[in-house]
């Protein structure tokens, strides 16, 4: 029987997100239309949060594992965790390690691309933990439109108002405003859609690690910059 390894869950987690890595690297990234390329940035935005989900599942399996939870309890626990944001996956571990909550997003900042309205250039912001949390779970309503088929990703479109009603947050309150009541991904859309969901994961994995003794190691993580390196 394998051991449970935390490390070995971050080390799937971050191999997982080679495929986006190297997705982002076949962007161009030239002012004006980018043709075909701009079918990138849906395939982009779907395997991050894919990879994510995994990471979730593995991750909090082994935890569990740790610390003697046996395998039926881990399959219910883990079986509850529905297409995970960084906010359930925050739930889920700080129910099973409390000593962490107060930890959780303190002091913690995310650069990402700012959410565009119509005719907007493209700029970065600074956002906090709570305005992590509620744009992840606007991009898990991208994904949703995205693998339900109501939406192509790579274009300018109406995209549709959740299924779970007006409180929650819509995947159009985290793209950029296009005229006609349309909105688009784009790529920096993609890339601040993987940053949103791979550090808040490494955030939270870091601190449980911490409370349980174990250090994690990142080193072979991706970065993904905002803009296009050398």
């Amino acid at each position: 029987m394998t051991t449970p390894s935390l490390q070995t869950a971050v080390d799937r987690y971050i191999r997982a997100l080679e495929i986006s890595q190297r997705l982002i690297a076949l962007h161009p990234r030239n002012g004006g239309g980018s043709g075909n390329h701009a079918a990138l940035a849906p395939v982009i935005a779907l395997s991050t949060i894919a990879a994510f989900e995994g990471f979730c599942e593995e991750f909090l399996a082994n935890l569990l594992l740790l610390n003697g939870h046996g395998y039926v309890h881990v399959a219910k626990v883990v079986g509850r965790m529905n297409n995970p944001t960084p906010r359930q996956f925050c739930a889920a571990l700080t129910a099973e390690i409390p000593s962490i909550k107060p930890a959780t997003g303190k002091d913690y900042s995310l650069q990402v691309w700012k959410i565009l309205g119509v005719n907007q250039q493209p700029s970065t912001e600074t956002i906090g933990w709570s305005d992590v949390l509620t744009r992840a779970d606007g991009w898990m309503e991208v994904r949703h439109c995205l693998s339900h088929g109501l939406v192509s990703g790579w274009r300018s479109e109406v995209w549709p108002a959740p299924l779970k009603g007006a409180s929650a947050v819509a995947a159009r309150d985290v793209l950029r405003a296009k005229a006609g009541g349309k909105h688009s991904m784009g790529l920096i859309g993609a890339i601040s859609c993987s940053r949103l969901y791979y550090f808040p994961a490494q955030h939270l994995a870091d601190l449980v690690a911490g409370a349980i003794g174990q250090s994690l190691s990142w080193s072979d993580g991706p970065t993904y910059p905002l803009k296009k390196t050398a």
